[in-house]
């Protein structure tokens, strides 16, 4: 809540245009675009009786002085006064269906990681849904990734990865790209799939949910 920066991943870099090691306890104050400051302050102030998730969008300030306008989802934890942010941010372009297709993949990434650090995760472990949440954003960012590298991202043991692999292969919403390697993508099916689930965050009254 002191706006420290404690943690963060290799996109956050990226966004704000800094190696890892100037941004580790930097005050987001020094980052921020002065016309955004007030704002991003009473976000901070809000957040403090606030449990639910809070919407911004405010600009950051590069080294070399051009801002970067982002999309921020803010959550509180617990009693510690920590913050987790998701951020979404379109680089150089207007924003077109992909790019609400892959900032509603990071929302629904955002309620996952929210949910595993309130409930822990002895109490919540969704593993397919992680892996094709991880499999469509490196789809959606144009990354080749490995079984082994989702694994690690979602903290899921070699063997069980391997089985959920097998699994969803079978399911034709995995395709494995080369054995040798591991190196494993989304299905064409699998994709609409997942697409069609990001629209319905989009546009919730859209999903119709029938039962005989």
């Amino acid at each position: 809540m002191t706006g420290i920066i404690l943690d963060f991943d290799e996109g956050f870099c990226q966004l704000v245009r800094r190696r890892p090691d100037q941004l580790v306890g930097l005050s987001y104050k020094v980052i921020t675009a002065p016309d955004d400051l007030l704002k991003s302050s009473e976000m901070l102030v809000g957040l403090i009786n606030k449990a639910s998730p809070t919407h911004i969008r405010k600009g950051y300030v590069r080294p070399d002085g051009s801002v970067i306008k982002a999309d921020l989802l803010v959550s509180k934890f617990g009693n510690e006064g920590r913050l987790i942010a998701t951020l979404s941010w379109i680089e150089g372009q207007q924003e077109s269906s992909p790019s609400k297709l892959w900032k509603a993949a990071l929302r629904v990434k955002h309620i996952y990681d929210a949910r595993i650090i309130e409930l822990g995760k002895d109490l919540f472990s969704d593993h397919v849904g992680l892996i094709l949440l991880h499999m469509y954003l490196a789809e959606a960012e144009g990354r080749v990734v490995t079984a082994s590298q989702v694994a690690k991202l979602i903290s899921l043991p070699a063997q069980s990865m391997d089985r959920w692999v097998k699994a969803l292969t079978q399911r034709g919403l995995l395709e494995v790209i080369d054995d040798a390697s591991g190196y494993i993508q989304l299905s064409q099916d699998g994709i609409l799939r997942l697409e069609r689930l990001f629209a319905a965050t989009l546009a919730p009254e859209a999903l119709a949910v029938g039962e005989a």
